[in-house]
């Protein structure tokens, strides 16, 4: 039932008052379920993928984080992300997970990590090549009211955030 409610944009002041529990029930509760939820273990070969990264505000207004994810071009499936500054670090766990998935193409923005972790042969930036995972950029702003930009909505915790995520990404 939270899952859902964290769906719409809710909350958590506001999902302890329509479920009729308390916020520190409502926190744990989605910390609980968070945790329980593993990365998927996708079988691929030879398809599309995207990758980009997106700000969001990690406990506090000062402190500037991102969410660096990949998705399935056709599919729209996350296959995994992570958390932390743009790095090459950051960047090239998610890159070596699409990596391992045999892709026929990673397509990415202009940032100047990625020639240095894909190889030339499979990587491509194409102008309005990363539309897919942009507009779930969108849609995940719009359901996480923690990914909003210029709101006092913000994840106090990374493990807040991250169990959030996985119940959005990953939770059947």
């Amino acid at each position: 039932m939270l899952v859902s409610y964290n769906n719409e944009g809710m909350s958590i002041s506001s999902m302890a008052r329509i479920s009729g529990i308390s916020k520190a029930n409502v926190v744990n509760k989605i910390r609980e379920l968070g945790r329980k939820i593993a990365i998927p273990n996708i079988k691929e070969d030879q398809k599309k993928y995207e990758m980009d990264e997106m700000a969001v505000v990690l406990e506090s207004k000062q402190n500037k984080k991102y969410v660096i994810y990949a998705i399935n071009k056709t599919s729209g499936r996350v296959v995994d992300f992570a958390i932390g500054n743009r790095t090459k670090e950051n960047i090239g766990m998610i890159t070596n997970k699409v990596l391992l998935l045999n892709p026929k193409s990673v397509l990415t923005d202009r940032l100047n990590i990625y020639p240095g972790l894909i190889p030339d042969t499979i990587h491509k930036v194409i102008h309005h090549g990363i539309n897919h995972i942009e507009r779930n950029n969108l849609t995940l702003r719009t359901h996480l009211k923690r990914l909003s930009r210029k709101t006092i909505c913000f994840s106090r915790s990374r493990e807040m955030l991250e169990c959030s995520l996985k119940l959005y990404l990953w939770a059947n």
